[in-house]
């Protein structure tokens, strides 16, 4: 009879934490929304972005690796990650570098101004 009660109330405790986190941490509303992606560039970016040309091929190579460059694409647009401590190790939240983010970053969390605050290196070439 007691393992009956002790089961029921750690199930019961279980249940309520569960709940008091849901409430405490709602979802980001950025979460799935692809409107984040539209941001206004600075002249010097868009002038990266309409002279300097990213090959697949470069950004498949800037992996964060033994001194190589970090750099993400997201939604066209080339982005230097190594600025940014979390992405030291190539990796942020299970986003590599050397690829295209922009299905992962739209989602996330992170809102576009993220995006405004990354370094622009130029335009992904398709």
């Amino acid at each position: 009879m007691i393992v009956i009660v002790v089961v029921a109330a750690i199930a019961v405790v279980g249940t309520l934490a569960a709940i008091a986190f849901a409430l405490l941490n709602p979802p980001s509303p950025n979460v799935g929304d692809a409107g984040k992606l539209e941001i206004t560039f600075s002249s010097e970016e868009q002038r990266k972005i309409k002279e300097v040309t990213v090959t697949p091929q470069e950004l498949e190579a800037a992996t964060c690796d033994d001194g190589a460059d970090c750099w993400i694409a997201v939604n066209g647009v080339v982005y230097d990650m190594s600025v940014f401590p979390d992405w030291a190790r190539g990796r942020h939240h299970g986003i590599k570098a050397g690829t295209d983010a922009t299905e992962k970053f739209v989602g996330s969390g992170h809102g576009r101004d993220i995006l405004e605050r990354m370094p622009v290196v130029g335009r992904l070439e398709q």
